[in-house]
């Protein structure tokens, strides 16, 4: 069968047409898929600076200023071999050979030789500290963190972590003091010492028996109550 040389014009302006007419299409959802794509990298990059500078909108706490740089005591011993530190964000406060005391916010934490700890959060009301390993006493509201173990406290207490043995020891000696792991908190009475791992599965926390008067252990204590 046949078609006029008409009928063949007709169908080919047709074709054209059609054709014309998905390029617009596909153009236009190009375009918007682009157009959409910026705004998913635009909106993010906000969130993500947002969320940095603790700002509301961006589900953080909303802007507070900085704590700055904490007063730093030491109880001069002569084999201690450290330099001068700037004590901010994610310095490490003490080294082999020293005792440090310092005054972070409203909280003052007295620090053991062989210790480590990192400043993880300097805005003011927010303070806290990664423990690494050692022996520290906390006087305040700063939160130490242990691995995925928040410790806090209303007023005193002290915590041996044994980094090697993936345990820390908590006791509180004044006010109440709590441990959160993500969400789950256990109440730190005061007197009453209790031993955490400090990796899954975190068996459930034991009691311990705690004595801060021990030889090796003494000279820190009695330094720390001044």
């Amino acid at each position: 069968m046949r078609f006029s040389e008409e009928t063949v014009k007709m169908v080919k302006v047709v074709n054209r047409q059609i054709t014309a007419s998905v390029k617009r299409v596909s153009t236009l959802s190009f375009n918007r898929l682009t157009v959409l794509t910026a705004l998913i990298i635009i909106l993010s990059a906000l969130l993500v600076h947002g969320r940095h500078f603790a700002a509301s909108w961006a589900g953080g706490e909303g802007y507070r200023s900085r704590t700055g740089v904490v007063t730093v005591e030491y109880d001069d011993r002569p084999e201690a071999t450290c330099d001068d530190v700037d004590v901010s964000r994610k310095n490490i406060l003490t080294c082999s050979g020293e005792r440090r005391k310092i005054t972070f916010g409203s909280s003052t934490i007295w620090i053991d030789e062989n210790t480590a700890l990192v400043i993880t959060n300097d805005r003011e009301g927010s303070e806290s500290l990664a423990f690494y390993t050692g022996r520290i006493v906390v006087n305040g509201p700063v939160t130490i963190q242990a691995r995925d173990l928040d410790f806090s406290t209303t007023g005193s207490m002290t915590l041996v972590n044994y980094g090697w043995l993936q345990r820390i020891d908590a006791l509180v000696t004044e006010g109440i003091g709590v441990m959160n792991l993500e969400g789950a908190v256990t109440s730190l009475d005061s007197g009453k010492a209790m031993s955490f791992d400090t990796v899954p599965p975190y068996d459930t926390a034991k009691s311990i028996d705690f004595n801060t008067s021990i030889e090796s252990i003494n000279a820190f204590y009695d330094w720390a109550k001044n």
